[in-house]
């Protein structure tokens, strides 16, 4: 049994949640890893929603590529 918070029932609901969400606008073959990776990011900073989040996402991918 995992007892990490990120992992729990509601957390792992989140995840699917902000991916549906993303999916809608994002996504394509380039931006899938990101989606999946960003996804996880999010509800580990603790975010209770995914409200903003495509804003976020947007940013995270504005920096991924100026590096």
């Amino acid at each position: 049994m995992n007892n990490d918070w990120r992992y729990s029932d509601d957390r792992m609901a989140l995840r699917a949640e902000a991916f549906i969400k993303l999916r809608k606008k994002h996504f394509n073959l380039r931006n899938s890893k990101h989606m999946y990776e960003f996804c996880h990011t999010w509800v580990s900073q603790c975010n209770p929603t995914t409200e903003g989040i495509e804003q976020a996402f947007e940013q995270y991918l504005d920096d991924i590529r100026s590096t």
